[in-house]
């Protein structure tokens, strides 16, 4: 059986199983910028909450993702939060081996939910790992960009994160493909995932996906 962190948002099973075959970890590269939406699930659950769209998460969930067998030693992470969510956030950012430096907000032009004020901004968490300069310090914390379809966050913050991040480039908990004209690594559920990451398996895979998986691992590869 494969090993999976939650029955909320990680696939059970891979399709043609029989087509697969166990593979050891060899050395892979480590991202310098990665990019993650988490899928928690803090006042997630109501009538017009994530869990009408997508599979949830609990906190210890993504607090455990092994990021730091991702992550460069000396790398920059963008972590996607609401204005619910931001205490949480600083957590896991920290348990993921990275310290929080500053918030970019997209502000929305719509009126959004709120059970006191009504929410029409989310945020980015910029935070860093090991000593990780920023390439361009002219980057304003704020941008002013329309809502699309539900979690579908603005492609502008693409442009803003190679400007200021080096790569190699990933996204995780990513639900399409990145528009950018650079190489972007996506994982998710809903995307055939660039990488393997130990005892969190999604449903597809791309041909040659980089694997990270810990020696005793029971993850399969294509």
């Amino acid at each position: 059986m494969l090993p999976f962190a939650s029955g909320f948002w990680y696939a059970r099973s891979v399709t043609n199983r029989k087509d697969f075959k166990m593979t050891q970890p060899t050395q892979p590269k480590k991202f310098k910028t990665i990019l993650a939406d988490v899928p928690y699930m803090k006042n997630q659950t109501g009538s017009y909450g994530a869990c009408k769209h997508y599979n949830l998460m609990s906190h210890e969930e993504i607090r455990n993702m092994p990021i730091k067998d991702i992550a460069a030693d000396n790398a920059h992470l963008w972590f996607w939060t609401s204005n619910s969510y931001i205490e949480e956030s600083y957590d896991i950012i920290r348990a993921w081996g990275f310290e929080p430096k500053s918030i970019f907000t997209w502000v929305k032009p719509t009126l959004g939910l709120g059970t006191y004020l009504r929410n029409s901004t989310e945020h980015v968490i910029f935070a860093t790992r090991g000593k990780a300069p920023i390439k361009f310090k002219g980057q304003m914390n704020w941008g002013f960009f329309p809502k699309q379809d539900h979690s579908h966050k603005p492609e502008e913050l693409f442009a803003i994160i190679e400007r200021c991040s080096e790569p190699d480039y990933l996204e995780l908990f990513a639900r399409r493909p990145v528009s950018s004209n650079k190489k972007w690594a996506i994982w998710g559920n809903e995307v055939e995932s660039d990488i393997i990451i130990s005892n969190y398996p999604v449903p597809k895979y791309s041909k040659n996906p980089i694997d990270y998986r810990k020696a005793n691992d029971e993850v399969c590869e294509k």
